[in-house]
């Protein structure tokens, strides 16, 4: 199941994102969904402090 979330974002920030997706051909929530979603996944591939 696809879960959807709302975030805030600086100016700055939503324009350097808004710039990348441009580049890439793809939405700006598309982008953001990619972003979230690899870093999300090597977070969990990776043992934390905790696990150690």
């Amino acid at each position: 199941m696809t879960k959807r979330l709302t975030i805030s974002i600086e100016d700055d920030v939503y324009d350097v994102l808004e710039k990348w997706a441009d580049e890439e051909v793809r939405t700006l929530a598309n982008l953001a969904a990619a972003i979230v979603t690899i870093e999300a996944r090597k977070r969990a591939a990776t043992p934390s402090e905790d696990t150690k």
